[in-house]
């Protein structure tokens, strides 16, 4: 039996509903219709070690960002030595692939060395952030088209009237450090697309998140104004399965407020957390398809959207599988296929909201 949106609305069981599909469903073709281009995050074990997960990823993906290859903690092993190993190894899937990659990341408040921690108090925090950032950006040029420059730079909790976040990278810089690091960048590569990336943005009825959409919107035009390069904001995506997709009035003024500074919007860490959801299998399966729907509709309705990325492609591999178990011990289920790679209401849900962009 195919997957069809009746067989997802009636709920059938995954094992008769997934197996197949009325027609090939890629989710990268179905993202190009619409004008958009959709990737994943992956480690580079994954795809080396499970060669029916890469063929999954070869043939769904245009777009491939490395999950934790270009993280501090992975390439820096001490201040005066570079590992790309793990980065490289990425990046030659990403050829194979014949898909660009979206870096991630290069100011981060976590992943840090405890090297480079000691480094930023003690020594010239300036010089090692330039000098970090050319060196990655330069070595990856051409390969790497777009970057979260800076992650998850706001945080209101630390009470900071501009609302930035204590990170190690502030306490050594200041507010400096953000400008610092999108110039060096860009020198880098000038041809690179840059953004800022943070969580904590989508959802219209979650105070500390209308509050926070306020905050990063005051960041972006001082960024602006100044002539910084920086080309959009990255909205992480990290969705909540519990909790109602409130994606509304709220979400798409945003976006056309940030669209308005000539910024373009990415989703760079897509997913669902199924930690706390009830019913079986089949019930959890439509409610996460549902939200789905709902974000990527809001999100892919702006024009200034271009990218979508899933934190993982696969249940079979996925970080929340760490970060967020369910407490009854079931498999987590944020993804759109599971973990014997087959497609998931998920995944038509995705295709679908690609194209009611067409629609639209």
């Amino acid at each position: 039996m195919k997957l069809t949106r009746r067989a997802v609305a009636a709920g059938l069981p995954l094992a008769i509903a997934q197996p197949a599909l009325a027609a090939p469903l890629r989710l990268g073709e179905a993202a190009a219709r619409a004008g958009l281009r959709y990737g994943t995050a992956i480690e580079p074990q994954t795809v080396e070690n499970d060669p029916a997960f890469a063929a999954l990823v070869l043939d769904q993906c245009d777009l491939i960002t490395p999950e934790n290859a270009l993280k501090w903690n992975a390439l820096r092993p001490d201040r005066n030595h570079f590992d790309f190993a793990a980065a490289d190894r990425v990046a030659a899937f990403a050829r194979r692939a014949r898909a660009p990659m979206h870096g991630h990341t290069l100011v981060w408040h976590e992943a840090i060395p405890d090297w480079a921690i000691h480094e930023l108090k003690t020594g010239d925090p300036r010089a090692l952030l330039v000098d970090h950032i050319t060196t990655v950006v330069r070595r990856y040029a051409g390969r790497v088209v777009s970057w979260d420059v800076i992650n998850e730079p706001v945080e209101r909790n630390d009470r900071r009237p501009d609302g930035l976040r204590k990170s190690p990278w502030f306490e050594a810089l200041g507010p400096d450090y953000l400008e610092i690091a999108l110039r060096a960048a860009h020198a880098a590569d000038p041809k690179a697309r840059l953004a800022i990336a943070d969580y904590g943005l989508e959802y219209d009825d979650i105070g500390w998140m209308v509050e926070k959409r306020g905050t990063m919107l005051d960041l972006l035009r001082g960024l602006k104004s100044r002539g910084v390069p920086l080309h959009a904001l990255a909205l992480q995506g990290h969705l909540l399965g519990d909790h109602p997709p409130a994606f509304g009035a709220g979400l798409s003024q945003f976006l056309r407020q940030v669209a308005a500074l000539g910024l373009a919007i990415y989703v760079t860490e897509l997913d669902v957390n199924d930690q706390h959801m009830a019913g079986d299998i089949a019930q959890r399966d439509r409610s996460v398809a549902e939200i789905y729907t709902a974000f990527v509709r809001a999100v892919a309705a702006e024009p200034a959207t271009q990218i979508v990325v899933t934190w993982g492609l696969a249940d079979r591999y996925t970080s929340k599988v760490d970060f967020f178990p369910r407490p009854d011990g079931k498999p987590v289920r944020p993804l759109p296929f599971d973990a014997d790679l087959r497609p998931k209401p998920a995944a038509l849900a995705l295709a679908d909201a690609f194209a009611s962009r067409r629609r639209g």
